[in-house]
């Protein structure tokens, strides 16, 4: 083993895993998370205000199905029967998910149903926080992958000393198997 080699890939490892640390934490840090909703009307929910101060992309999971993404000044319009006229038209619908991408401003998740929705409303930056933060999620994880490389070569490399040592054995054994070479 060579300890050297190995100390140098326990502290790139180490390293790698701070930068995966921190680059999770600007992500998740850079998210809005709404599950909770309000009843003002016995079987209208409303979320919280959702807040996009930047270019934002909204999922909302389990969406109901009498409900929708209302800019926050149409909230009051709002009714069961005409939910459809205020909502945002979502980027997509993939099993139950709505998607909707580059929205800024103000905004209610609304459902009409008979109990508390089990929606979920994410909401995550487009530009700085998230993005910028998932480079150092995804350099932390290949420099975790050269740290246990430079382990693993540092665990099977013999030390130079010891290898130096045989060395010097050997020449000494060979001179006294060979005395003629003296």
């Amino acid at each position: 083993m060579n300890k050297p080699t190995v100390v140098i890939g326990t502290i790139v490892l180490i390293v790698g895993v701070v930068l995966i640390a921190v680059g999770a934490v600007g992500v998740l840090r850079g998210l809005t998370v709404i599950t909770t909703f309000s009843e003002p009307q016995s079987g209208e929910y409303v979320s919280t205000e959702l807040t996009l101060n930047v270019t934002s992309g909204v999922a909302v999971t389990h969406a109901a199905a009498k409900g929708g993404l209302v800019p926050a000044q149409d909230l009051n319009l709002v009714n069961s029967t005409d939910i459809a006229q205020y909502a945002l038209s979502p980027h997509s619908n993939v099993a139950g998910t709505l998607t909707f991408t580059n929205l800024t401003g103000d905004y209610y998740y609304v459902a009409f149903a008979s109990s508390q929705p089990s929606s979920k409303v994410v909401a995550s930056p487009l530009h700085g926080g998230t993005l910028a933060s998932s480079p150092l999620v995804l350099g932390g994880f290949l420099v975790v992958i050269i740290g246990v490389v430079v382990i693993v070569l540092g665990a099977r490399m013999k030390s130079s000393s010891k290898r130096e040592q045989r060395e010097v054995e050997e020449r000494g054994n060979s001179n006294i198997q060979n005395p003629a070479t003296r």
